[in-house]
């Protein structure tokens, strides 16, 4: 993950923690299902911050 938002974050904590339930209650099928989802949508996020225009701000604090 490139970007540095804390809500995007949070978000995939709380996700992988469903992914961790599943995988605790022996629902092992669920918890690859939710697994793959939360990856593609993490992927997919990183895609799209990439692409989106940045400020030179943003730029310079490398």
């Amino acid at each position: 993950m490139m970007n540095n938002n804390l809500y995007l974050k949070i978000l995939w904590v709380l996700l992988y923690g469903i992914v961790a339930f599943y995988t605790f209650t022996d629902k092992t099928m669920m918890a690859m299902y939710w697994m793959a989802g939360v990856m593609f949508a993490q992927a997919i996020l990183d895609l799209v911050y990439y692409f989106l225009p940045k400020s030179k701000t943003e730029m310079t604090e490398c």
